[in-house]
């Protein structure tokens, strides 16, 4: 995109030398807006200009006020309230440890227990049982019973090799159909077989743990409900930034995890859970229970950042604490404003690539403190303090391409 006007080299290279790991700009809901009163920007003569897609558009003004706080507040509250009440699991996900059942698999390691009694003449099933004196049968009487017991590995075929029974198929199964299973066979054998069957190893089924996790981890399946926070504790934990909201280059624990976005997928299906309060984005909880080859991947707040330019002490990218940060909160953690800022143009620009949408405050009034607190960002919105009042959109383009240009460039690099 051509601009009317451009940075000179040596502010180019400042620029680029601060904002070095700097995300891609994307797309968010675009608003209309109005000109604000007393403001020097000539809203006659914004010019159009061409987005990222090849399309023209003309930009406008919103002033941030009480208003306009209070209508973006009630609109996110409705969308949640929708996107709730239409909401419907996935199929095949559940919370319930009710319906969780481990099913064999290869190489599970299985324990199959036969109790006999001794003057049954049925072959003896292993030569390492011993007389268990102490056993007592349903009625009482001393029953002196044989324990015959077995440690079998499931083969990739998933059966496993029985004495006198041969191969029995045994994956896709419980443990309690397992037993019966055998006993059915061993039936042959002796009447009303008693059968105990447990799984001595857990080896057949994991789930991977990807992303911006302490250490990426394939997390072994038991008959313990594996859960997708369960999953990432196992795996060291998510990279946290804590309360840090500086940026700095690739490779570093600045790229922190944006646990709100934790995505599971099984099959084609891809679902989201909050793990900061194991909740989906629709409100419903959502701390699923994983199955075998299921991916659970923490994203990096790559996408969750917003970027402060302009004549502010540290200018650059900035995470957001936990999906949130205010107009205030930005202002302060880029170390405030420089010497020559002047507060009176303070502009946040959204939805750069597409149809950009312009808000500005004043900061030097009355109330432009409990405004900017109120004020949300949204991830890659980009808050620019100017130094002097602007007379065109373009000259607002004409000062922050360069910077976010080169982020675009960086996210490449990094990612």
């Amino acid at each position: 995109m051509t601009l009317p006007r451009t940075p000179s080299a040596s502010t180019f290279a400042l620029k680029l030398s601060r904002i070095a790991c700097m995300a891609a700009l994307g797309s968010s809901l675009l608003l209309t807006g109005c000109a604000i009163p007393g403001m020097r920007m000539n809203t006659q003569n914004l010019t159009p200009t061409v987005n990222a897609t090849g399309q023209i558009v003309t930009p406008s003004i919103t002033p941030i006020t009480a208003q306009l706080i209070q209508q973006q507040t009630e609109e996110a509250r409705i969308i949640q309230a929708l996107a709730a009440k239409n909401y419907h699991a996935p199929q095949g996900f559940t919370t319930h440890p009710s319906q969780y059942s481990y099913h064999i698999g290869p190489q599970d390691m299985i324990q199959i227990t036969v109790w006999t009694p001794q003057m049954m003449s049925a072959p003896t099933l292993s030569t390492s049982g011993a007389p268990n004196t102490n056993a007592v049968d349903l009625s009482g009487q001393s029953a002196g019973l044989t324990q015959s017991g077995q440690i079998l590995t499931v083969d990739s075929q998933g059966n496993v090799y029985y004495p006198y029974l041969g191969m029995i198929h045994l994956a896709g199964l419980t443990a309690n159909q397992a037993r019966q299973v055998m006993s059915n066979h061993l039936s042959v054998f002796m009447k009303n077989p008693q059968v105990s069957l447990t799984i001595a190893a857990f080896r057949s089924q994991q789930v991977e743990v990807t992303g911006a996790v302490k250490t990426s981890a394939m997390i072994p399946i038991s008959n313990v409900p594996l859960t997708v926070l369960d999953a990432v504790t196992q795996a060291g934990g998510p990279v946290l930034c804590g309360a840090s909201t500086g940026v700095g280059t690739a490779g570093n624990t600045s790229l922190c995890a944006d646990i709100s976005h934790v995505s599971i997928t099984r099959d084609h299906t891809t679902t989201t859970v909050d793990l900061n309060n194991l909740q989906a984005p629709n409100g419903t909880s959502d701390n699923w229970i994983l199955e075998n080859d299921d991916i659970v991947h923490v994203p990096n707040n790559n996408l969750y950042r917003v970027f402060i330019l302009g004549s502010v002490t540290l200018p650059g990218p900035y995470n957001m604490v936990d999906g949130e940060m205010s107009l205030k909160e930005a202002v302060g953690d880029a170390s405030g404003l420089t010497e020559g800022s002047d507060p009176e143009y303070t502009y946040v620009i959204r939805n750069y690539q597409q149809n950009p949408q312009i808000y500005s405050l004043n900061m030097q009034s009355p109330d432009a403190l409990s405004l900017a607190g109120d004020f949300q960002l949204k991830p890659e919105d980009v808050v620019f303090i100017s130094t002097s009042p602007l007379e065109t959109f373009n000259d607002l383009l004409g000062q922050v391409t360069p910077s976010l240009q080169t982020a675009v460039y960086t996210k490449s690099l990094i990612e």
